[in-house]
């Protein structure tokens, strides 16, 4: 079994892999794009090894909804997650600002402005 977390963007997929991009280093393996619309139908991308698929489905008023729902991605150094939480909190939430809590080196969470939420540490 694999399990792939995919991101229905509403029309904003291009914005949320150029913020990815910056965030994360993501790569794109594979895209899918629509010729008459331009939208992006199936996008297959990584954030280090883990798969991830994106696309421009779903509508603005399909935002992520589920409030309990985190993207968790575990970085090696402290400044990978200072890098990441300062790209990802530009329009977007603040939840918890990066700190040491008691059961890891370093962590944040924050939810980006297309409404996806990050726990960003080190462990």
């Amino acid at each position: 079994m694999i399990f792939i977390p995919t991101f229905h963007c509403g029309g904003c997929c291009e914005e949320v892999i150029a913020l990815y991009q910056k965030a994360f280093d993501l790569k794109i393996d594979w895209q899918g794009r629509d010729e008459k619309t331009k939208l992006i139908y199936h996008t297959e991308a990584r954030i280090g090894e883990q798969k991830i698929r994106l696309s421009d489905g779903g509508t603005e008023r399909e935002k992520i909804q589920a409030d309990s729902l985190f993207l968790a991605v575990v970085f090696n150094t402290v400044a990978e997650v200072e890098k990441a939480f300062d790209i990802l909190k530009g329009g977007g939430t603040i939840i918890q600002a990066p700190h040491k809590p008691g059961f890891a080196t370093y962590m944040s969470e924050v939810k980006d402005k297309f409404g996806f939420k990050w726990f960003l540490m080190v462990d």
